[in-house]
């Protein structure tokens, strides 16, 4: 019997209740976990290769509710925070927008070394050729993830993953818009006698069991760590602490960096705090996607020591600066490793992170927190709807929904960075939504209840900044009239406020 026939007497099938449920399935939390076998997930074309990445999101999403809530009746609140989940999980749904057809980039270069260039043929149906993968597919996984940690400007493709202070299931999502790109050369190496629907399978559930691995609720596996990749382990990757760095670098297997000396096990004593060596200390998207992979690829080999010297002297040294570890400099160890530079000593320079630990949190209005927090929800509810219908929707209306998402986002990132223009442009992107939907009145749909429902949130939240504005705006005018007295007692206060100020610079 069919696992979600009951849905069909509760919900309609095009809604969001409906579709979220019908994947919470027992297969479905099964394939969370990487629990397949080769009979149930073996097919000869890709075009037949099921989206295990949408099929299994449900889960994720209850995964990530369920360790918010352990963690918060357990008084590890310090573990997680709304800024920087909401962050983390907009970063994943920009990457799954640049998955085309909901596939890894790689799928489409795989099938064109495939047909033209593969070495040996090995059967589709072969369990031995699936067991093969699963093992080849990791430690092609290895190589492209060691290679965006270590190969100069590809470490641009990954910044963002590590880029979050906290580490509980949101981070999982944190993932780079364009990192496929950089993983696709390591993905097609398995081209050459792989056939292309049974690398889909693994590639996909690589990717998904990792999301399980990033949680602090999970201690040490026992046994289960010499050879599996853990929450444990992988906990020490995500660490800015030097014995953290450039470590671990295992997907499924463990196996990988304890044959090529990268392995380091977790310290009781010096737990991984986790983050950036330098924190980016900003919410902004756009910002944390890119900025790295541009500051690599252009101003590194032209920064200056405080005498104003170049630190990398001659278009040699800056040509190294763009494709050495992001860590070296002229002089720092270096030794070569497949086709890239790899340093010596990861953690050379390193400094050990200072404590207490202070995280990057502007200390936003709960009027912020709460709206920003609903407008979450809303697009979350709006991007599920688009990877069930993205592969009806046309080009435009896919570039849309993007561009929707896109700007939302760096709303978000705006209001949580504090910015003085996050109302403004909050309040613009609303009229747009509006305008929008206007021209959705015409279609053969025309005003449906649900887009009632947005339309009137959107309004709202104009009538709701646009006043914000306002007082604020008569507030400040309150406050300089009342500067202005008769007796001058406020101007008085504050230019001998400033005549301290000024002779205490002038002590100095």
């Amino acid at each position: 019997m069919n696992e979600t026939a009951w849905l069909d007497r509760v919900f309609s099938n095009t809604s969001l209740g409906h579709r979220l449920l019908e994947r919470l399935t027992l297969t479905n939390l099964r394939h969370a976990f990487y629990l397949i076998s080769p009979y149930e997930t073996t097919v000869e074309r890709v075009e037949d290769v099921p989206n295990y990445n949408a099929e299994v999101s449900a889960w994720w999403l209850v995964f990530l509710t369920a360790e918010f809530f352990i963690l918060f009746i357990s008084g590890h609140e310090d573990r997680f925070a709304l800024n920087d989940s909401i962050t983390s999980i907009c970063a994943g749904m920009l990457s799954q927008c640049f998955k085309f057809g909901g596939r890894a980039v790689a799928i489409f270069l795989y099938v064109i070394v495939w047909d033209n260039w593969r070495l040996l043929e090995l059967p589709w149906d072969s369990p031995w050729v699936w067991i093969l993968c699963l093992f080849f597919q990791d430690f092609m996984y290895y190589l492209g993830h060691r290679a965006v940690h270590e190969a100069g400007f590809f470490w641009g493709l990954h910044t963002i993953h590590h880029s979050s202070e906290y580490y509980n299931f949101s981070t999982a999502l944190r993932q780079a818009a364009i990192q496929d790109a950089g993983l696709a050369i390591y993905d097609c190496l398995q081209a050459f006698f792989i056939p292309p629907p049974i690398f889909l399978v693994h590639r996909y559930f690589s990717e998904i069991f990792q999301f399980i691995m990033h949680t602090s609720l999970v201690d040490t596996m026992g046994p289960l760590g010499l050879v599996f990749n853990t929450p444990s382990h992988h906990r020490v990757h995500h660490g800015r602490n030097p014995y953290c760095i450039d470590r671990n670098y295992g997907g499924v297997f463990i196996i990988w960096d304890k044959m090529f000396n990268t392995f380091e096990a977790e310290r009781p004593e010096d737990p991984p705090i986790y983050g950036l060596i330098t924190n980016e200390n900003s919410f902004n998207q756009i910002y944390l996607q890119f900025h790295t992979l541009w500051d690599l690829l252009l101003f590194k080999g032209f920064t200056k020591d405080k005498k104003g010297e170049p630190l990398f002297p001659g278009v040699v040294n800056k040509i190294k600066a763009a494709v050495y570890p992001p860590g070296w400099f002229p002089g720092v160890p270096i030794t070569p490793f497949f086709h890239w530079m790899s340093m010596v000593d990861p953690a050379y320079k390193v400094p050990e992170p200072s404590k207490p630990v202070v995280k990057y949190s502007p200390p936003v209005r709960i009027i912020v927190k709460v709206y920003v927090a609903v407008s979450f929800i809303l697009l979350l509810a709006i991007f599920f709807h688009f990877e069930f219908d993205r592969i009806h929707l046309s080009y435009l209306e896919c570039s849309v929904k993007i561009a929707y998402f896109v700007v939302t986002m760096q709303c978000f990132g705006a209001f949580f960075d504090m910015k003085w223009y996050a109302r403004y442009i909050e309040i613009a992107r609303c009229c747009g939504v509006l305008g929008y939907y206007a021209f959705l009145m015409f279609d053969h749909i025309g005003a449906g209840t649900h887009r009632l429902f947005v339309i009137s949130l959107h309004v709202m939240a104009i009538m709701l900044w646009t006043t914000d504005i306002i007082v604020e705006k008569l507030s400040m005018c309150c406050c300089s009239k009342n500067q202005i007295s008769p007796k001058g007692e406020e101007i008085g206060d504050l230019e001998r406020a400033n005549e301290v100020k000024t002779i205490s610079k002038n002590v100095k």
